[in-house]
């Protein structure tokens, strides 16, 4: 069997091969606001709360699995000292590109969330994690080195799935069909499909629970809606004391 996180890899440069919408690049108009005082970062329609990143300016952030041209763009305009690591190099191209087409200074480096042996004990202020903990089969991995790389009173801001978008499908019929619970939680996306895709669908004791088993203290927590009733997502904050 193909090493899942080679898969990941390969599912997700196909992905930014076809333009999905989720791969697409901080506007000059994003970028703009971002140098002028308001940054603002945004999964699934919902901005993180100001509160949680009003200080990023001369800060030390890891936009960890989370290249793609967005965030670490936006808080390099912002003044922050990023560094962007992700497993797809088609990905970390387009941070390539619009750090030299604005002249910002973004530290890209390839590989895997679950392994931040490159850098140093305490070394970041922030951490923004982008939906991707969906790709690793233990999220405590992640977890547990980001808690070590973080300093004392540094945050850790995450964005993944709620159990909701795995437990049911859409099960059509002539009256316009519905949804029905299906399938157990933890969720394997291997058992269902015979396809090269591989997701995992983790339970909120998993997300929070292993945030807080690893140290943290959850700070903040904000969900994300989508017109589909069954994707449902969210936002949370957890600190290092």
């Amino acid at each position: 069997m193909k090493n899942i996180y080679k898969q990941v890899e390969e599912n997700i440069d196909n992905l930014v091969t076809k333009n999905v919408d989720w791969a697409a690049c901080a506007s000059k108009e994003q970028l703009q606001a971002a140098r002028t005082g308001n940054l603002k970062l945004q999964f699934f329609g919902r901005d993180i709360p100001e509160e949680w990143i009003k200080d990023v300016n001369g800060k030390k952030v890891l936009c960890l699995a989370g290249a793609g041209g967005l965030q670490a763009p936006l808080l390099a305009s912002a003044g922050a000292k990023v560094t962007v690591l992700d497993i797809s190099n088609k990905m970390l191209d387009k941070d390539r590109e619009i750090a030299k087409n604005e002249n910002l200074q973004i530290e890209i480096i390839k590989g895997n969330m679950c392994d931040l042996s490159m850098f140093h004990d305490c070394c970041f202020d922030y951490i923004i994690n982008p939906p991707s903990l969906i790709y690793i089969p233990n999220p405590l991995v992640v977890f547990r080195e980001c808690y070590r790389v973080l300093i004392k009173g540094g945050s850790f801001i995450m964005t993944a799935p709620n159990p909701m978008n795995y437990v049911c499908d859409y099960i059509p019929d002539e009256n316009g069909g519905y949804y029905k619970a299906v399938h157990k939680m933890p969720y394997y996306s291997k058992d269902y499909d015979d396809s090269d895709w591989i997701e995992y669908g983790h339970t909120m004791e998993t997300y929070l629970g292993g945030l807080i088993d690893c140290g943290f203290s959850i700070t903040g927590y904000v969900e994300c809606q989508m017109e589909d009733i069954t994707e449902l997502y969210f936002i949370a904050r957890a600190k290092k004391y």
